[in-house]
């Protein structure tokens, strides 16, 4: 399984930011490149402000997840270029297409669409809107004004399922998902690959919300840790709060934290956190239009181009065996020697992890 890696990036990033680079092959359907849009104002020229994006967003602002990074990656945006950004909960498919409808006709430039979940509806609608650029962070659609950017979380996920592997006294660990589509279950598919290298036997406990909501993730989570899960990580957005309320509350149970720093919100129980660095995604795609050198294709941020870290807690030290075994997990997935299947991959990712026994 070979991962793809972005193919496009503006010469702004490529001295501004840190080291979000690389080149690989392309998905036969996909089109190999998108027509030519006229040069925008960059870094915060005359006329920046003039130019409007706008930012969907599933969840709170201040979900110290998910939601939150695209919210800030947007401040991010209109402080360093002076663009106009307009940031908007959008949680269902009917209302990202309504969103991302009213924004198109008003003229904005750019419509992101933060998570896999836009992807279908901004295809609805983008060959309406041609001199509207559409990015979704995650997604299967591609047009001549369409394309994702994909943060592969799931290698940070890998290397947190090696600790839990390894770490977990019950052998019995935990999931659960804010929604059952790739974007999603790449991360927790990570998660169990991962755990399952360094212990086949061990038994993963999933559940996949009706929503992204912390009280029902608190009584999941509660359910999985009574039915003996001791690791567990959440990826469910606002939701991932109920899970760091219930491992608070239980004895001998350890979370990890999924897209954000997570430490202050379970105090000692957070083993690590994956970060995915959204700015660089938000800032390579904006670049690369406004430059007129976009291309509509797959746009990968991983391990081994400086986009995805994992931060270890600094006040729960691992093992030293435990230390050793994910620091050199990390080193293997930038490195290529572990290939982690990505949200386009998972039919190889479910053969993969039924091939443990």
């Amino acid at each position: 399984m070979k991962k793809l890696i972005p193919l496009i990036l503006s010469g702004a990033l490529l001295l501004g930011a840190a080291g979000c680079s690389g080149s690989g092959s392309q998905p036969s359907s996909a089109p190999s490149s998108a027509p030519e849009q006229s040069s925008a104002p960059q870094g915060g020229g005359d006329n920046a402000s003039d130019v409007k994006i706008g930012i969907l967003i599933p969840g709170s602002p201040t979900d110290g997840g998910f939601s939150q990074q695209g919210a800030e990656a947007g401040k991010n945006l209109a402080s360093k270029y002076g663009y106009s950004v307009s940031t908007v909960e959008a949680g269902t498919a009917d209302v990202i297409k309504a969103e991302a409808e009213t924004m198109a006709a008003e003229g904005y430039k750019i419509v992101f669409g933060h998570g896999g979940q836009c992807s279908a509806p901004f295809a609805e609608i983008c060959e309406d809107y041609p001199d509207t650029w559409f990015v979704t962070f995650g997604g299967t659609e591609i047009r001549d004004n369409l394309f994702p950017v994909v943060m592969c979380a799931e290698e940070g996920t890998y290397v947190l399922g090696v600790a839990a592997g390894m770490m977990t006294k019950t052998g019995n660990i935990a999931y659960t998902l804010g929604g059952d589509y790739p974007a999603y279950t790449k991360t927790t598919m990570g998660f169990a690959l991962g755990a399952k290298s360094v212990n086949p036997s061990i038994k993963i406990q999933e559940a996949v919300l009706s929503s992204p909501d912390s009280n029902e993730c608190y009584e999941t989570t509660m359910s999985q840790i009574n039915s003996g899960a001791d690791m567990i990580l959440s990826n469910a957005n606002e939701g991932q709060a109920g899970a760091m309320k219930a491992v608070t509350e239980s004895s001998d149970v350890y979370t990890f934290g999924c897209l954000g720093n997570f430490f202050d919100m379970a105090p000692g129980k957070v083993l690590g956190n994956i970060i995915g660095d959204y700015n660089v995604g938000y800032d390579n795609a904006t670049s690369a239009i406004m430059d007129g050198t976009v291309e509509a294709d797959y746009m990968f941020l991983t391990i081994a181009n400086g986009c995805v870290t994992v931060d270890w807690n600094p006040d729960v030290a691992l093992p030293a065996d435990v230390q050793a075994a994910v620091d050199q997990t990390y080193e293997d997935i930038k490195s290529g020697k572990i290939d982690v299947p990505n949200e386009y991959e998972q039919d190889a990712a479910k053969e993969l992890l039924a091939s443990y026994k």
